[in-house]
């Protein structure tokens, strides 16, 4: 069934807008990042740790969200509380992996190694929801492990904790993704997000455990701040621009964050980037197209 003129219209501006919303989130995504590696860089006067950081990013969020608490329709407690939880969780473990692979590793492999989320989300729909893996998805799939092999380059008996780290923040992505995949059939995007802030609080109450506190001075508030509303305004950003696009052209443009946070990189921290990390980047990037370019359908 095709739109007449008069719908066509209307909805080219807001395809505009969206593809505008997109490329914004993806340049604050790396703001995001950038300002997690400057918060936890040691060489600065009073460098937080990882789970106090983690712990900004997730009150923050549970901050803005609160005040939908009392607008009805954003049903924030939301109905499927069992899976709202769930998805808090491994969205909350993978942010947490996420900022540790930034601070352990340089800001390019932690993006790239992030972004294999959508490789593995598929693997945990077809595991969980039942839905078939297609041939360009499996392709994929097999393109970015050899990807991932390239922007690591283990060596024996070396462990890369940041790499590691990244990779398992990629891993929990994509089943937070499947989570949200899920929820999104009867839940309002509001009450999923606030979840993924709520849950997050505790997950990184229980990181900070581990190391001492440290009360940031007046440059670290305002690299918190910035870390923080950039990325909430990201995900806001990144959900509006998924109503007009589609998901296989909104993945892409989400992925252009790789390009600002390796420029980010090289300029803000001396970062270099080695040619089979740019050969890895590549495959990584055409396995993210593969595996979303055709919608899956369910298993029979």
């Amino acid at each position: 069934m095709t739109h007449g003129p008069h719908h066509a219209d209307t909805d080219m501006p807001r395809r505009g807008l969206a593809v505008a919303a997109m490329v914004l989130a993806a340049m604050l995504f790396a703001v995001m990042t950038v300002t997690t590696k400057m918060l936890s860089d040691p060489s600065r006067t009073r460098p937080l740790p990882t789970g106090e950081i983690t712990l900004a990013r997730f009150a923050f969020g549970a901050l803005v969200m609160a005040p939908l608490a009392f607008v009805p329709s954003a049903s924030l407690l939301g109905k499927d509380r069992l899976g709202l939880l769930w998805r808090g969780l491994s969205g909350g473990l993978a942010v947490y992996a996420y900022f540790l692979s930034i601070r352990y590793t340089t800001l390019t492999k932690a993006v790239l190694l992030n972004m294999t989320s959508i490789i593995f989300a598929p693997l945990f729909a077809w595991m969980l929801l039942g839905e078939r893996v297609r041939p360009n998805a499996v392709a994929g799939i097999c393109a970015a492990l050899v990807g991932v092999v390239l922007v690591t380059r283990p060596e024996p008996g070396a462990l890369m904790i940041g790499d590691g780290y990244g990779l398992l923040s990629g891993i929990l992505a994509g089943m937070a993704l499947t989570a949200v995949r899920r929820l999104r059939q009867g839940e309002t995007a509001s009450a999923v997000f606030f979840y993924f802030s709520l849950v997050g609080i505790p997950v990184s109450l229980l990181a900070m455990a581990e190391t001492p506190f440290v009360w940031p001075d007046a440059v670290g508030w305002r690299l918190l701040i910035i870390m923080s509303a950039a990325g909430i305004a990201a995900q806001v950003l990144m959900t509006y621009g998924y109503r007009y696009i589609a998901t296989s052209e909104g993945v892409l443009l989400t992925l252009s964050q790789i390009a600002y946070s390796a420029a980010a990189g090289v300029v803000f921290f001396g970062e270099p980037i080695a040619p089979l990390t740019v050969l890895g980047a590549a495959l990584i990037l055409l396995a993210g197209a593969a595996a979303t370019q055709t919608p899956v359908a369910r298993r029979t």
